[in-house]
């Protein structure tokens, strides 16, 4: 919708303002969103993080105004896109915006975003013409009893290609929404550092496990080359406490060992036998 000159003056002055008051500014893609969803996210995110939908032109007039340094920002504004603003830093603010996402079906002709897996197993489908749609849709099933059963996990979209409409349609009967709807954060800027949209896209329990294979590995590192800090210290002292133990241990056996292969000393050997011994 048109706005006049005066309408374009507020909305810089007051997306200026807004620009002042949070620390993180991120762009985000809306493409796909309804009207409906936006506004049960922004809803959702309240108090968290601001949204501010406006035109390329006047966010950028109001970030030259405001914050030059946020002029980055607007290369991955298209025409129209969401500034959002938040005091959170940017990688808690992405993961704001991914677990807000909902699952949708999918549409013919959409990317598929992973790889789309069909589980086998028992399908509440009964039999009919659908057992034809799965065929078309290049997945093994047969009817068994009063249902159809799919034989084995099927790939029916690989990760970046497009979802053929029998796919789509199969899916959406076997109630399987393998899309999601949300705001895509694209780019953000936190603490004078500009961070893309993949790389704020962090799995962290993959990132935990490979810090604590990572400590681990450092610690059997330090234990097996003796290098002493306040992990090892405490291991290595256990393992020296065992050994000195074990070293104990076998003393007794040792000292057995020693004395019985003992040779005479010269004192022994020149002791004279006992009176009435014969010579």
């Amino acid at each position: 919708m048109a706005i006049n000159k005066q309408e374009k003056k507020h909305v810089v002055k007051d997306v200026t303002a807004k620009l002042k008051q949070y620390k993180t500014v991120a762009v985000a893609s809306i493409s796909g969103l309804k009207s409906r969803q936006f506004n049960a996210i922004k809803k959702k995110l309240r108090g968290q993080a601001e949204m501010i939908v406006a035109r390329k032109t006047l966010i950028t007039r109001a970030i030259q105004e405001a914050r030059p340094e946020l002029a980055e920002l607007t290369k991955h504004m298209p025409t129209s896109e969401v500034i959002v603003l938040s005091n959170l830093d940017a990688f808690k603010l992405y993961k704001l915006f991914k677990q807000s996402k909902s699952k949708t079906p999918a549409k013919a002709g959409q990317i598929a975003p992973h790889d789309i897996i069909v589980p086998g197993g028992e399908t509440n489908l009964a039999p009919g013409p659908v057992l034809t749609e799965l065929k078309q849709a290049k997945i093994d099933a047969k009817i068994q009893g009063p249902k159809i059963v799919i034989t084995k996990d099927t790939v029916v979209a690989k990760a970046g290609q497009p979802i053929t409409p029998q796919v789509a349609g199969v899916l959406s009967k076997l109630g399987i929404e393998p899309m999601e709807v949300g705001i895509d954060v694209k780019i953000a800027y936190d603490n004078g550092t500009m961070y893309p949209g993949d790389i704020l896209n962090i799995d962290e329990a993959k990132i935990l496990d490979e810090i604590r294979t990572a400590h681990q590995q450092s610690v059997n590192l330090a234990v097996y080359a003796e290098i002493f800090n306040s992990v090892s210290i405490e291991i290595l002292l256990m393992k020296s406490a065992r050994e000195a133990q074990a070293l104990k241990a076998k003393m007794p056996a040792v000292a057995d060992e020693q004395k019985a292969v003992a040779p005479e000393t010269p004192a022994e050997a020149q002791t004279p036998p006992p009176e009435g011994t014969a010579g």
